[in-house]
C-alpha cells in the first residue's frame, strides 16, 4: 500500500505498520536506482546505494525493534512479569539486550524477546487456570441450588 507520506501521519494506524509500510517504499525506491545504475553498468554507484540501502533499512528495523520492546515491556510491567535487565553497557556483552549502531536505542534480542514473551504467555495462562479454578466451584454451586430449588418444589406441591 504506497499512501503519501502526509496521509500515513494523519491515518490513525499503528506504529509498527507504518514503520514496515517505510521499510517497503524504501527498498523500493533503492531497489529502482540500483535497477537504473546497473543498467548503466555504474558499479561504483550500485555499490554505494546498496551500501545506503543496507543502512537505511537498519535504521528502521531498529526503530521497529525499538517499538516492539516497548510494546512487550508494557505488557509485561503490566503483569508484574520480571524483566531481564541489562547486564552491561557493552551491546556485544548482553544476551537479552542490543543497542542499535544508528539510533543507540536500547531493545531486546532474538533470545530476549522470546523468553519475555514466553513468561507473559506463563503469567496469563497462570491466571486463566486461577479463572477456572473458580467457574467450576461456581458451577457446583449453581447446580446445587438448582437442586434444592428442585427439591423444594416437589415437596411443597405434594405436601
Amino acid at each position: 500500500m504506497n499512501l503519501p507520506i502526509f496521509l500515513r501521519k494523519l491515518i490513525p494506524i499503528p506504529k509498527v505498520i507504518k514503520l514496515n509500510w517505510d521499510l517497503a517504499a524504501v527498498e523500493r525506491s533503492y531497489q529502482k536506482e540500483i535497477y537504473a545504475a546497473s543498467k548503466l553498468n555504474d558499479r561504483e554507484k550500485v555499490r554505494d546505494l546498496k551500501e545506503s540501502q543496507r543502512w537505511e533499512v537498519a535504521l528502521i528495523e531498529e526503530e521497529i525493534d525499538h517499538h516492539q520492546t516497548q510494546q512487550i515491556l508494557r505488557k509485561a510491567r503490566k503483569l508484574k512479569v520480571p524483566v531481564s535487565h541489562r547486564t552491561t553497557s557493552d551491546p556485544e556483552g548482553d544476551e537479552f539486550w542490543t543497542q542499535g549502531h544508528q539510533t543507540g536505542n536500547w531493545y531486546l534480542t532474538t533470545k530476549g524477546y522470546s523468553n519475555l514473551r514466553l513468561a507473559i504467555r506463563n503469567e496469563l495462562k497462570e491466571r486463566h487456570e486461577m479463572k477456572a479454578h473458580w467457574v467450576v466451584w461456581l458451577s457446583a454451586l449453581t447446580g446445587l441450588v438448582g437442586t434444592c430449588t428442585g427439591l423444594l418444589a416437589v415437596f411443597n406441591k405434594s405436601g
